[in-house]
């Protein structure tokens, strides 16, 4: 792992909580989420590390994710805008991503209507785009590779996340945050210890205080490795 912007070795050590990604970050590129991967975060969480999945999909598919780990402390789902802790489903701006909805339907947009933001059918991102500028803005538009989303212009992963942590009894201080895309450009703005992945966007990488030697999976099993042995030096 390469660090970077001075980042101390030790700091590894005083993260609590690892934030991560789901579309090729804790999944392979090529979005399979291996055994290899489930183990380590299994093995984080057994040593006391709070795991959260910080992901654009909606929260069904992010609860039945859950079954294929021991144990996840929280999850942020639609990009920051429902987090699910402690069974508590939480959907920041709920009456906005309703507005939003309804504007987009009379500009003719395609999209998937999810708890709170609008999923945009891809090839429709141009559109999406013109609809939000006239929105007045109550939106965003957030592009992940070929796909986007639109969220309230408030909402964001880095939201999502402070709230989670607040829930948890977390700090940011002591959280880091890993991804890959730009959606996770957000985080990465955020006090968090930042990690991108080898296969991160440059937006990713000209923040990151850590850039790993794996893509994907393997970047986080990496970070993971990195946390748990500072700890016990620690």
């Amino acid at each position: 792992m390469k660090l970077t912007n001075g980042t101390d070795p030790g700091a590894f050590g005083a993260i609590s909580v690892l934030a991560t990604d789901y579309d090729r970050t804790l999944t392979d590129t090529d979005l399979v989420l291996n055994r290899e991967t489930i183990r380590a975060v299994d093995e984080a969480s057994d040593a006391g590390l709070g795991i959260i999945i910080v992901s654009g999909r909606g929260v069904r598919f992010m609860r039945n994710l859950t079954d294929r780990f021991r144990h996840i402390d929280a999850l942020v789902a639609e990009n920051g805008a429902v987090v699910v802790c402690n069974g508590h489903v939480e959907k920041l701006q709920e009456r906005a991503g309703e507005k939003i909805a309804m504007q987009l339907m009379q500009h003719h947009v395609p999209f998937v209507k999810g708890q709170v933001i609008s999923y945009i059918q891809k090839g429709h991102l141009e559109e999406a785009e013109k609809a939000v500028d006239s929105m007045g803005g109550i939106a965003k538009l957030v592009k992940n590779i070929d796909s986007g989303m639109v969220l309230p212009s408030n909402v964001d992963k880095d939201v999502g996340l402070l709230s989670a942590l607040e829930k948890l009894g977390f700090s940011a201080s002591e959280t880091a945050v890993v991804g890959d895309g730009e959606n996770d450009a957000a985080m990465f703005a955020g006090p968090f210890l930042r990690v991108a992945l080898k296969n991160s966007v440059p937006q990713l990488t000209g923040r990151a205080d850590a850039i790993t030697d794996g893509a994907g999976g393997e970047g986080v099993r990496e970070l993971i490795s990195a946390i748990l042995s500072a700890r016990k030096k620690e």
